[in-house]
């Protein structure tokens, strides 16, 4: 008897959808997910990249814990051999003729080595005319084709996902970041069919950064998607901001770690402070993504829906209605959603608490589109 039951109930459910188009509900289903894509500055070894991706792996369970983690951060390392080839090529024929023993020849092995942070503090107070030096007759800004290739392929993939993705670039790094930023947005397409452009779920976080600007050509258009922190006490930055006009240092804490106050780790992911920083300019870029419409990840058996969908990053509510239409519910509580979605009658307690009561948007999903109001919303047919 019991079979013949569960066969009924199977062949109800079956009928019941049977008419509707079958919907791919992955990607809504990932979209309050969150991964974070690095990408290293210059002189940092394949050990150091990882044991980064190790702290920004901390810094997001421990500064982004109300997110979901899509996974364990990941990036591209950037080797740029082609600007150490230039940076080493400059020290040589500035500085060929100086005793390994100079104070001098200390402080540029150290830099170039990557072992700067060992330096002492009257080491340290050269830095910066020395970093003047070496760096004038570099191109810095320069792209390794090569390592950008193999960043915008990675990011691709994490973009398949569909979870949210941050940017973190680091140093030099953020040439490549912002590059990535400026190429995905217009060119990416998620597997549903809607675009990165009409949708961006892609934000820049930028950390001890030497560029002039934040997100390229699309830096104004998508300001709300961008954050930038780099220490006034970063001597690294403050040499480099020197040669190339960098973007100013915005944020004061002196670090406990790192001398150079220039380290991913020592100087801006270990200090509580720069990190609450950090993190505050993400979580604000999270609430400013768009997510693609979201009424495929859940339908429904109800005579007013045929699908609905909610964001709780973005407390966005959507509804697509029998008739097809679909419509965008702003600042919704995560508490209505669930209300709504365990109600007896949905289309009664839509009309009853939602309908009139929430900013809305009328989403054209053929031609994936939103549509201002122009008229009252939809009056939803009631359950018997």
């Amino acid at each position: 008897m019991i079979k013949y039951l569960i066969v009924f109930a199977l062949s109800l459910t079956n009928y019941t959808y049977a008419n509707d188009q079958p919907l791919d509900r992955y990607c809504t289903k990932q979209i309050d997910q969150l991964r974070l894509f690095y990408v290293n500055g210059m002189f940092t070894t394949e050990d150091d990249f990882r044991e980064n991706l190790f702290w920004l792996d901390n810094f997001q369970d421990t500064k982004l814990s109300n997110y979901q983690k899509g996974r364990k951060p990941t990036g591209s390392y950037n080797k740029d051999e082609e600007m150490h080839m230039q940076i080493y090529e400059v020290a040589q024929q500035k500085y060929g003729d100086l005793s390994p023993f100079s104070n001098k020849y200390h402080l540029i092995t150290a830099i170039l080595g990557g072992t700067i942070d060992s330096l002492s503090q009257e080491d340290i107070a050269h830095v910066k005319s020395v970093i003047e030096e070496v760096f004038k007759d570099v191109t810095y800004s320069k792209l390794n084709d090569t390592d950008y290739t193999n960043a915008y392929q990675k990011l691709q993939f994490q973009m398949h996902s569909c979870n949210r993705i941050i940017l973190i670039g680091h140093s030099q790094g953020n040439f490549y970041t912002n590059a990535l930023f400026e190429e995905i947005i217009p060119s990416y397409q998620y597997t549903d069919g809607y675009l990165a452009s009409d949708y961006p779920m892609v934000s820049l976080a930028a950390i001890a950064t030497p560029t002039s600007s934040l997100g390229g050509s699309l830096g104004e258009e998508y300001a709300h998607l961008i954050s930038h922190l780099t220490l006034n006490e970063d001597r690294f930055m403050q040499a480099v901001r020197v040669l190339f006009g960098s973007l100013p240092s915005n944020y004061t804490a002196e670090s406990l770690f790192d001398s150079t106050g220039h380290g991913l780790i020592d100087s801006y992911l270990r200090n509580n402070a720069v990190a609450n920083a950090i993190s505050a300019g993400i979580k604000l870029s999270l609430l400013n993504q768009t997510p693609f419409p979201l009424f495929e990840q859940h339908p429904v058996n109800s005579s007013a829906f045929s699908h609905i969908g909610y964001s709780t990053i973005n407390k966005i509510l959507d509804l697509k209605f029998k008739s097809g239409s679909v419509y965008r519910y702003y600042n919704i509580p995560i508490l209505l959603w669930d209300e709504l979605y365990y109600s007896t009658s949905m289309g009664k307690f839509y009309n009853e608490n939602i309908r009139g009561q929430y900013p809305v948007d009328k989403l054209d999903i053929e031609n994936r589109v939103y549509l201002k109001m122009t008229t009252l919303e939809p009056v939803a047919i009631d359950e018997k």
